[in-house]
């Protein structure tokens, strides 16, 4: 599969990790965005230890280390005091235990970076303004057609496309994803509008309560407060996941938490509110046709109260591309891909939805560390998608 030509559709942070992962080991590799330019959505990101070493795998260490803040303590705390109810040690104890960082950034600078390292060898392999209408296998190949009259032919394609992917719609055919019962507003917050009340010891926070949840970190070298917001409701009649917002909103359901969220909520730039619904899947069991499969939220999309969405696709890129450097054929690939990687995103993905349902179902009076069941403790920090036996 050396030879052959890999199409990805989808230029976000998984699609471009595998564009990295493919162009490095010397393999054809082409992608689709269909946006006019490619740039990612202004709100924070977390990446795990177990991503941190994806992007490693992929020389990215000290690109990372720039972008990237490492905070020392992070932690579960009281929506009404503050309170600290489960530390978190992160920073050097991340890198010790697990042999890597674990960074929250601008989803930005995470993008760049990994765009700038494809570009080195492969500016003129991004397509921006395509947007794919179909999908036809053929015996050797697969032709790609887009909305403004282009045609393509791989030897493979990546769909990489988000949660309401094209390339899922024709391989697999099933139906929306289904709103998760929850809405969620992120916002960045100049850190120089706020006081000195508004910092404390912990640089990452979620503070729970009964229905909400409000979690907040400093990015850029403590330049920005990133914050999402989350509301456990059953109503959403919204198309989108980046819809203007207004800051009395958010500051009116979250009217009795902690003076300190509520200055962050207050001190939000009004055009950097955005507001979305929670979507997502059942599980399925195959992600793939004959030369065609799928990465990040367009195979498995994830309930966000992990930090997991941006690291399983990160994971899915690099260990894609290991497999077909390696693989004989794409019945190989797909085979490998799919035993390698579903029944741990399946895990993910199911474990997820219960911090979702344990963050805004708990009386945060009564919850203790051992209903903290987080990704560290499920082990999931240990994995390495560059070595791990593909």
């Amino acid at each position: 599969m050396k030879e052959k030509r890999i199409a990805i559709i989808g230029a976000g942070i998984g699609g471009m990790t595998a564009a990295v992962t493919l162009a490095q080991k010397g393999i054809q590799v082409s992608v689709f965005e269909q946006a006019p330019e490619l740039s990612e959505v202004g709100a924070g990101i977390t990446i795990t230890p177990n991503a941190t070493k994806g992007l490693i795998h992929l020389g990215l260490d000290q690109e990372m280390k720039k972008v990237g803040m490492a905070h020392t303590l992070q932690g579960v705390r009281h929506f009404k005091t503050g309170d600290m109810i489960v530390p978190l040690e992160r920073g050097e104890k991340m890198l010790e235990k697990y042999g890597a960082y674990q960074f929250q950034a601008h989803r930005a600078d995470i993008h760049n970076i990994l765009i700038d390292k494809f570009k080195l060898n492969h500016a003129d392999s991004i397509y921006v303004n395509h947007q794919l209408t179909d999908l036809k296998e053929k015996v050797d190949t697969v032709k790609l057609i887009f909305s403004n009259g282009q045609m393509y032919e791989f030897d493979f394609v990546i769909g990489a496309d988000g949660n309401r992917s094209a390339v899922r719609k024709i391989i697999i055919g099933d139906d929306d994803p289904k709103f998760a019962g929850y809405v969620a507003w992120r916002g960045l917050v100049p850190t120089k509008d706020l006081s000195e009340t508004d910092f404390d010891e912990c640089g990452s926070s979620a503070f729970i309560a009964p229905g909400r949840v409000f979690a907040r970190y400093l990015v850029r070298n403590n330049e920005l407060y990133n914050y999402v917001a989350f509301l456990a409701t059953d109503q959403w009649a919204e198309e989108g996941w980046s819809i203007p917002s207004e800051v009395d909103i958010v500051l009116d359901i979250f009217s009795d938490y902690n003076q300190q969220v509520k200055n962050i909520i207050s001190a939000t730039p009004p055009k950097e509110l955005f507001k979305w619904g929670i979507f997502s899947r059942e599980p399925v069991s195959k992600w793939s046709s004959d030369k065609i499969t799928l990465l990040g939220d367009a195979a498995h999309p994830i309930e966000p109260f992990m930090g997991q969405g941006a690291s399983l696709a990160i994971e899915d890129g690099v260990v894609l591309g290991r497999i077909i450097e390696t693989a004989s054929s794409t019945k190989e690939i797909i085979s490998r891909y799919e035993s390698s990687r579903i029944e741990r995103a399946h895990f993910v993905t199911e474990h997820s939805k219960k911090a979702g349902q344990r963050f805004t179902g708990s009386d945060p009076d009564k919850y203790s560390k051992e209903d903290h069941k987080n990704e560290e403790e499920l082990g999931l920090f240990h994995y390495d998608p560059g070595s791990v036996i593909v």
